[in-house]
């Protein structure tokens, strides 16, 4: 299990305790646990195998017995004890905005309403309005997030699913019956949600079902594909074949919406046998040399989604490319490392830069800098730099999009800022027009370098505030204004659907982190993979400067 899985699962425990109303003591202990695992750089996990859990501060033996467990295992006893003192499905109700503590136990104890469908029956005959505490506006608001929570029943994040991935390859890789395995699917193409992980597997099927069983006890027998549930959650798909029909089972498997209508535009209803024949006449072809056989321009496989063909002179954004990061936070606002140490971490990461923009001052709640602490951490900044050679701190600051459309901070401050982020943390109810309205108002702003998360949606959480993406997008082209691509792996927005729109409106897009501690820093690759989807490469991405060039590139852009 990744970090934030084990903190979600320890803060879920810390929720079953507090419905049970035990020790208030040894409730604050695991929120204090969920805390230190979420924030910690370094992956439980590895911290179990080399028995350094005892080594990091805030952690006893009961908590690092529920760590090890859930890092291992995904599961602890722990967790089945509580579970059982409570009605099934009540803790989900927590996973509901507006719903905290105090009304879900007076859910249960006043209404006996104990589970997500109990709740929803009880929206749907209108019982919620009338009940004292809660009303017809939350119980619209109950419904519409009941629904949006169905409809992500099966949904996993990527960086979880890229996670659970990575552990599974290193499972299968020294198996003896395998020769080949390579991701394939929607995890391969890349987005935003994953249903399943997918492997394409060069093996004889019935020897692979025997080591499998024999190696992870897993009791599988001979389908297609093989399905084995991870401690997760998240379903692994194993597809069997044969080496000389590997290529057209990735081509297959790997699938994307664009592409695979040329396929069938090419072949028909029955592409997939046609596909599988061809391969087997020509022996063990690579999945380019496939395609070039039947006549289809093999591209990347996060392009499959959006284009069914791409200049092959075109070099799509990678990792590498990738010279610094904008949009990070430390302890100055929100954030959970100091200013120090997240430029150490950045530069640790290979990075040549660091764009810091903590909370402008509206963002109270999330300690925002009123003027007097901005010119203190510029200061700061400017001591930093004067130490280190190799590595630039920029002066950036998230400022928040005020209700009228106007940035946080009169226009004296705003300009010594080397970039700005202009985001929305308020206001999230305005109806589309009006929404849209303000943003442009922000991107017009001179000030205004980067747009920061444009729908502000939470993924499996909230939708967002939904304005009219292709409007900003223009406006963003026509103002020389970026929009990020937040990695934050809860948000990834903008969304990869409107990439291609945005590359043909001539837009640039910065792949910014959102970073609230070290650890935040390292999603970007994440950000790179929706990019690619989008048809980017190194010149249309802002952070793929280096910090010589992004020096000259910020300061043309100053307001004077």
């Amino acid at each position: 299990m990744k970090n934030s899985q084990i903190s979600d699962r320890i803060k879920r425990l810390a929720a079953m305790m507090t419905l049970l109303e035990e020790n208030p003591f040894k409730i604050r202990n695991f929120e204090n646990a969920a805390r230190i695992v979420r924030d910690h750089n370094e992956d439980m996990g590895v911290l179990v195998d080399e028995d350094r859990l005892k080594d990091v501060p805030g952690v006893g033996k009961t908590l690092a017995y529920v760590i090890m467990y859930y890092a291992k295992a995904g599961t602890v006893g722990l967790e089945q004890e509580l579970k059982a003192q409570l009605p099934e499905g009540l803790p989900d109700l927590l996973d509901l905005p507006d719903l905290g503590m105090k009304k879900v136990q007076s859910l249960w104890q006043d209404y006996e309403i104990t589970n997500l469908e109990a709740l929803k029956k009880a929206c749907e005959a209108n019982t919620l309005a009338d009940m004292k505490g809660f009303g017809a506006k939350l119980q619209v608001k109950l419904m519409n997030a009941i629904s949006f929570q169905e409809k992500h029943a099966r949904d996993f994040y990527l960086d979880t699913a890229l996670f659970v991935a990575q552990e599974w390859m290193d499972r299968l890789k020294p198996l003896k019956g395998i020769t080949r395995i390579e991701l394939t699917g929607k995890l391969r193409r890349g987005d935003k949600l994953i249903q399943s992980c997918e492997f394409l597997i060069e093996a004889d099927a019935s020897e692979l079902i025997a080591e499998l069983n024999d190696q992870f006890d897993c009791g599988l027998s001979d389908s297609e594909p093989l399905i084995i549930k991870d401690k997760s959650g998240l379903p692994i798909h194993f597809w069997v074949c044969k080496p000389e029909a590997f290529a057209a089972e990735q081509l297959i498997r790997t699938g994307g919406e664009v592409y695979s209508e040329k396929l069938l535009d090419r072949f028909g209803d029955d592409a997939e046998s046609a596909i599988k024949s061809l391969a087997r006449v020509q022996g063990s072809p690579s999945e380019k040399e496939l395609c070039k056989s039947i006549d289809i321009q093999w591209i990347e496989p996060e392009l499959r989604d959006v284009y069914n063909q791409y200049p092959e002179d075109f070099e799509l954004i990678a990792q590498e490319h990738i010279k610094g990061a904008f949009h990070a936070h430390s302890t100055w606002s929100d954030g959970r490392n100091s200013l120090e140490e997240m430029a150490q971490a950045s530069r640790d990461l290979g990075y040549q830069y660091l764009g810091i923009s903590e909370h402008s001052q509206a963002a109270y709640y999330a300690n925002g800098l009123k003027p007097d602490r901005v010119k203190a951490q510029w200061d700061r900044i400017d001591e930093l730099n004067d130490q280190s050679k190799d590595f630039h701190i920029f002066k950036g600051i998230e400022a928040d999009i005020l209700s009228d459309g106007s940035l946080d901070y009169d226009e004296e401050l705003l300009a010594g800022f080397d970039f700005v982020i202009a985001s929305i943390h308020s206001h999230f109810h305005l109806d589309p027009v009006k929404q849209t309205d303000r943003i442009v108002r922000a991107l017009q702003s001179p000030f205004t370098t980067i747009l920061g998360h444009p729908t502000g949606r939470m993924l499996m959480a909230r939708p967002g505030y939904n304005p009219d993406l292709t409007t900003l997008i223009d406006v963003a082209a026509e103002n020389d204004k970026l929009i990020e691509i937040n990695t934050t792996p809860k948000r990834l927005d903008l969304d990869w659907t409107y990439l291609e729109y945005a590359k043909g409106k001539g837009l640039k897009i910065s792949i910014d982190p959102d970073a609230h501690s070290i650890r935040g820093l390292q999603t970007i690759h994440l950000g790179v993979l929706l990019a690619r989807k989008g048809g980017f490469t190194s010149s249309e991405v802002l952070n793929t400067l280096d910090v010589v060039e992004m020096k000259k590139y910020l300061q043309d852009r100053r307001v004077r």
